[in-house]
């Protein structure tokens, strides 16, 4: 056996699967394998071979710092090395991190395959850590991994030949600007001062949390015009017909301090933080005061990583 010194003898277990026992268990100490368990490995030996790989069973080997390992099924082909793990029995997850170190400080791609019943201890949708699960099965039945709905000799095959592949989706997500519609005290032309920003919604869906009352206060107004900018451009805020938002320091002369604030796109005047938050609170709080409106844009960010299997 290559966990210890003993002879080992062929056996076929109640289900039908061959395998090797120890002649005389002894001092071993490793752990005996289901049904379940040697039925994976079967399976996931089988579809390796016929992919053209060089596969060994309860391969043993070390890190580079001299920690040990031993791979449920190993396949190479050249310089390629794959190894498949199957955990029937319950593992945590710094156990699992633990000897996915221990291969890939090897050189050593790993995959893992849990029971059903331990689902929810796979991490979720990790690349650096490839679990999946399988659907319940007994020893004899062909297990589907789980999220692809795949038999699993099926999946083998699939991976082996790269179908197997880790993908970061670009999605739309829209933003809107909050905007009330005005007069420049300056120019008196009309003018959209931006006052706020919503992420995530439609419009016609409810805003949720983002509608609480706000104190609109020279601060806190300069804080939402900065936070504006962070996911808008002003040369798309003046495309849209909205004032431009000075950062601090832009506006020369007195007012030397001046916080983030809009500009007139008519005449260039900064607009007062403290006269829009009260025009602002009007608005929004009581029957009286200007239109507000939501302006959407569109921002293309990358979604959550998964696995794809083609």
């Amino acid at each position: 056996m290559p966990c210890c010194d003993s002879a080992a003898i062929p056996k076929i277990s109640s289900k039908g699967t061959k395998f090797f026992a120890h002649a005389h268990r002894g001092e071993c100490t490793s752990a005996p394998e289901s049904d379940e368990h040697l039925w994976c490995k079967e399976l996931i030996a089988t579809a390796a071979t016929r992919a053209g790989w060089t596969v060994t069973t309860e391969l043993r080997g070390r890190t580079p710092i001299g920690e040990n390992w031993v791979a449920d099924v190993h396949c190479q082909k050249g310089s390629a090395q794959v190894v498949f793990e199957v955990q029937m029995s319950q593992q945590t997850k710094h156990e699992l991190r633990m000897r996915q170190e221990r291969y890939q400080a090897s050189g050593i791609r790993a995959a893992w395959f849990y029971a059903q019943r331990h689902r929810k201890l796979l991490p979720r949708h990790s690349k650096s850590l490839p679990a999946f699960s399988l659907s319940a099965f007994e020893s004899g039945q062909v297990p589907l991994v789980a999220d692809f709905d795949s038999p699993l000799p099926d999946f083998i095959a699939g991976l082996l030949a790269k179908r197997l592949r880790w993908d970061v989706p670009l999605v739309n997500k829209p933003v809107h600007i909050e905007v009330m519609e005005d007069t420049c005290w300056a120019c008196r032309q009309p003018v959209k001062h931006a006052f706020g920003h919503i992420e995530g919604i439609e419009i016609g869906d409810d805003p949720g949390e983002e509608w609480h009352p706000r104190a609109f206060t020279v601060s806190f107004l300069a804080n939402a015009l900065k936070e504006v900018l962070e996911v808008v451009t002003n040369d798309e805020l003046r495309s849209a017909g909205i004032n431009t938002i000075l950062k601090p320091g832009e506006v020369k002369g007195k007012h030397a301090n001046w916080p983030h604030c809009g500009m007139c796109p008519h005449c260039g005047a900064p607009q007062n933080n403290f006269h829009i938050g009260e025009k602002v609170r009007k608005a929004l709080y009581s029957a009286e005061g200007q239109p507000t409106s939501l302006v959407p844009f569109n921002r293309l960010s990358t979604g959550h990583g998964a696995w794809v299997f083609e």
